[in-house]
């Protein structure tokens, strides 16, 4: 079946709705509706389609704009709006993602200046917040709940098991961005120890 009548036939307006019509033919087969229980039926599945509200959390996750001055704030923004719309185990995912960015961003300009950071891991974390991580959440959220646990995709795997793996891609991409960004403060800080070690251990073999 094409891509299209599934994304309907998983749609929340659409189970609502073939629910309110089933509620309906309880009522003709109860004998509390007669005439016209067909339009009457038909009525209350229309209403279900159309009257339950779109869910607009896709919008969110592709619109939010994001700025250079508040970046990790805007993330944190972006991840509480999108929560309620995601599995649990790819919303821990995001959270990673989002902590590595917490520790990146504020300091980003800072690890150019002293070339810790090279142009091209630079551009992955700003692409990332700005274009890569909204389009992948929006295009999950896009689709009903029900089809994105339940439908297979072309490979085999379902919408959840795919965001959850370019989740996982993205998260792995960031921490080795870090990693690298940070090895030479944290070289800085082993030198710094083997500094004070020896110098003290002068001082104290001195008075001994």
């Amino acid at each position: 079946m094409p891509q299209g009548p599934l994304l309907f036939l998983y749609s929340t307006g659409n189970i609502v709705g073939c629910l309110l019509a089933l509620g309906g033919l309880g009522l003709f087969f109860g004998g509390i509706i007669h005439a016209w229980w067909f339009a009457i039926v038909a009525g209350l599945y229309g209403a279900g389609v159309l009257g339950w509200p779109r869910n607009d959390l896709s919008r969110t996750a592709e619109q939010t704009e994001l700025s250079s001055e508040t970046l990790a704030e805007q993330v944190r923004q972006l991840v509480d709006r999108v929560a309620p719309g995601l599995p649990k185990d790819s919303l821990d995912r995001l959270r990673s993602i989002q902590d590595t960015l917490s520790e990146l961003l504020p300091r980003l300009q800072e690890l150019k200046d002293r070339g810790t950071i090279s142009a091209k891991d630079s551009f992955t974390v700003f692409e990332t917040v700005r274009r890569y991580l909204p389009d992948t959440l929006g295009a999950y959220l896009r689709l009903p709940r029900f089809y994105a646990k339940m439908q297979p995709l072309a490979d085999g795997q379902t919408a959840s098991q795919t965001l959850l793996d370019q989740l996982t891609l993205l998260d792995t991409s960031l921490k080795d961005v870090a990693q690298s960004a940070f090895a030479g403060d944290a070289e800085t800080l082993v030198t710094n120890g083997q500094f004070l070690q020896n110098k003290f251990s002068e001082k104290l073999a001195f008075r001994i």
